[in-house]
């Protein structure tokens, strides 16, 4: 593999890379749900955790290094990289922020790459193009298997700890998983690590801890804003309640931490921790903001919702289905009203499903839902958008146990497989060659190619439907489909797709 991905664009250099993440998509679910079937009912105990580690983990960093050195990367989203690491060996931390939040790293993935760049340029590594190549990929893949790490902690917790390690196994090898790290290389990895996190802290009513960590994934890339009306509602409805206990309690003094009483301190110092958080990156971009910290938070918070230079370039979104990918939305389009109307829907969902049952495994489930539905349908959706759903999804099931949240995440990360693996092979950078052998334009898949992204938007919208289902019938009415306890292979597949009543 390594051979044929310095050795020219080629259909066969194409076609072996492709064959193995299929066979290792494949191979992956198969396991995973062998895994789950043995050990659903399992006491949860492991002989030897430290040594299981070391087997995941190393299993994870070697597939996605190998892949990281045979493929460079999208070369249009490599280019933030290479673009910041050229900028810091030539002028420091002047003047990186230019007004255009869509051709610089976001705040807190330039201040990881400070600290990389600055090794790349000291230890000569940026003198080679695979050394600079390893440098940019390395945070990439750290910020994957961290991600894996919180699956671990949430199926830890509430689940138990083999199922932890399945799932955590699953994350670490599983191309759906590390796509955007290894072979697109896009900063969503670092959104997907950062949220994740912060749906284990949810999960524990940590209210600082989560608003924190869902703010550091809201400043790593665009689709971390998704996330915040979810984190709005969760934090408001509890510091609400816990305003409403103490009024009734009255607590005194340090009681006032107590678990019915802390919202109301934890909430509003989570929120003003975040926007002091943000006001000090802001410092260091406030040249380029006309000496305000505060503008550059509408740049790379707002302008990204409807500032869309395209409704899909080759996503799986329904503009796909109806033939607008690489169409340009016009100029008086209402830009302004489709935010508005998204976020009334994402929080009515929210609000009605979540205060149906007020389960916090619920609200991770609809994270992932509200991800999910603004991949699907919200303009300026691209081929490795989805990547920031797979591991919400996959979290939300450890903690709702719910199989079809898994059929979700199968279908729609085979979809997304398919289509991205398609955008980087059309337009030929399934290889680590110079940039220079390629021009600056993104390729659109048009004709006959055009029909990957149609399929595939058709499959996950469908995906998307049936997620609406699920999510409706497990967060309104508490019922759901779970694995029962099967040995071997077959017995566990024959388990999967049994038709059951919801229970």
């Amino acid at each position: 593999m390594i051979f044929l991905s310095q050795n020219g664009v080629s259909a066969t250099s194409n076609a072996v890379i492709a064959v193995f993440l299929a066979a290792l998509t494949a191979l992956s679910i198969i396991g995973l749900i062998v895994c789950l079937c043995r050990f659903t009912d399992s006491d949860g105990q492991v002989k030897n955790t430290a040594v299981a580690f070391l087997l995941i983990f190393g299993a994870g960093f070697a597939v996605r290094l190998i892949f990281a050195l045979c493929v460079r990367g999208y070369r249009n989203d490599y280019a933030l990289f290479t673009g910041m690491f050229n900028h810091l060996k030539n002028y420091g931390l002047s003047g990186y922020y230019n007004g255009d939040a869509s051709v610089v790293l976001y705040p807190t993935v330039y201040f990881i790459y400070l600290i990389f760049g600055g090794l790349s340029n000291v230890t000569g590594f940026s003198q080679y193009g695979l050394g600079t190549q390893f440098m940019i990929k390395l945070p990439l893949i750290i910020a994957d298997l961290l991600a894996a790490f919180a699956v671990y902690k949430i199926a830890k917790r509430y689940f138990n700890k083999r199922v932890g390690l399945a799932l955590c196994a699953f994350v670490c090898v599983c191309p759906i998983f590390f796509i955007g790290s290894s072979l697109w290389c896009t900063p969503i990895t670092f959104t997907v690590m950062f949220a994740c996190f912060g749906c284990y802290c949810l999960a524990q009513k940590k209210y600082i801890g989560t608003i924190a960590l869902m703010t550091a994934a809201a400043f790593s890339s665009k689709e971390g804003i998704y996330l915040f009306p979810v984190t709005c509602v969760f934090c408001a409805y509890h510091f609400v309640k816990a305003i409403a206990n103490i009024r009734r309690g009255k607590p005194q003094g340090v009681s006032i931490l107590a678990d019915d009483y802390r919202a109301a301190v934890t909430v509003p110092v989570g929120f003003i921790a975040s926007l002091v958080g943000a006001y000090v990156l802001g410092l260091f971009a406030i040249a380029s903001y006309s000496y305000n910290p505060f503008t550059y938070i509408y740049q790379f918070l707002l302008a990204p919702l409807v500032d869309w230079k395209y409704f899909t370039f080759n996503g799986l979104s329904v503009y796909a289905i109806f033939n607008q990918n690489g169409s340009v939305p016009s100029a008086r389009f209402p830009s302004w009203l489709f935010v508005c109307i998204f976020i009334a829907i994402i929080v009515a969902v929210v609000c009605v499903v979540y205060f149906s049952k007020r389960n916090r495994a619920t609200m991770v489930m609809l994270a992932a839902y509200a991800l999910y539905t603004m991949q699907s349908y919200y303009p300026g959706s691209t081929a490795i958008g989805f990547q920031s759903v797979f591991i919400v999804l996959i979290a939300a099931y450890a903690l709702v146990r719910d199989k079809r949240l898994l059929t979700v995440l199968f279908v729609s990360g085979i979809a997304y497989v398919i289509n991205s693996v398609t955008t980087l092979g059309a337009a030929g950078y399934l290889n680590n060659l110079s940039d220079y052998n390629f021009g600056t334009e993104q390729i659109l898949l048009t004709g006959a190619m055009s029909a990957v992204p149609i399929a595939c938007s058709v499959v996950t919208v469908l995906a998307h439907l049936y997620f609406t289902v699920v999510t409706v019938s497990v967060g309104m009415t508490g019922q759901k489909k779970m694995l029962e306890h099967r040995e071997g292979i077959l017995p566990a597949i024959k388990e999967y797709f049994s038709v059951k009543r919801v229970r």
